[in-house]
């Protein structure tokens, strides 16, 4: 959620949250965008920074920081238009490699890129814009690293707010094996026969959606980071009371 501050001074994070109504709560984080550009976590909500016009945006326990961190380095890049190598063309390169880990195409290396560029742009970008940048990466880094890195090595966003990460799943205790989301998956993805609880293989699917609009009785479900259980081959169905 974004809120808008206005001539605040010398404030916390603590302030500007209860002049909001916003509980804080629950909350994992709070960006003050530029020309702050940092992020602020619990247990520095007292501390003390000058804010004059801003926007405050919270994430809690649902958001990812992942998306979070693409959604602010777009933010920083467009709104300058200096063309200076470390400010333009590094915040390119932050943009892409961001938006390789959001939609699963994260590599080994990228973390470790991103660390090596973030302190250059933070001190060698011509633009205020491109600086925070850099400085923004380097902390969201520091703060949310472990979270951002399992959208590389484990294929996950803990949050389970990605949607390029959800998985499709059918639950052992609605299907009833009728087949209709077999047809509906134009890529061979789910495995079953009639009277037999079906089953999503996970290497094939697409999450194009299509099984989940066509089983009549709501057994096709979507997973964040907790996965239902489900057998690893088609079992017959349970005899219903």
């Amino acid at each position: 959620m974004d809120y808008a501050i206005n001539n605040a001074g010398t404030t916390t994070v603590s302030k500007l949250l209860a002049s909001f109504g916003v509980e804080p709560a629950g909350l994992k984080a709070v960006w003050v965008s530029y020309p702050c550009a940092i992020f602020v976590t619990p247990d520095h909500f007292d501390d003390e920074l000058e804010v004059e016009q801003a926007t405050l945006r919270t994430y809690d326990g649902e958001s990812c920081m992942a998306d979070a961190l693409l959604t602010i380095i777009d933010e920083l890049r467009r709104a300058t238009e200096c063309t200076c190598t470390f400010g333009h063309e590094g915040g390119y390169q932050m943009a892409a490699i961001m938006g390789d880990i959001c939609s699963k195409k994260g590599k080994s290396g990228d973390l470790a890129l991103m660390r090596d560029l973030a302190p250059v742009m933070a001190s060698q970008a011509i633009c205020g814009e491109g600086r925070a940048l850099g400085r923004a990466v380097n902390q969201a880094l520091d703060l949310f690293g472990d979270e951002i890195e399992a959208h590389i090595t484990k294929k996950t966003c803990p949050a389970g707010a990605c949607q390029t990460f959800r998985t499709f799943h059918i639950l052992v205790s609605k299907c009833t094996g009728c087949g209709k989301c077999l047809k509906a998956c134009d890529d061979d993805a789910i495995m079953g026969k009639p009277r037999f609880v079906h089953v999503v293989n996970q290497r094939k699917c697409t999450q194009c959606g299509a099984c989940l609009k066509a089983c009549p009785e709501g057994a096709v479900v979507t997973a964040g980071a907790t996965k239902p259980k489900t057998p690893p081959k088609p079992i017959p169905v349970r005899r219903k009371k």
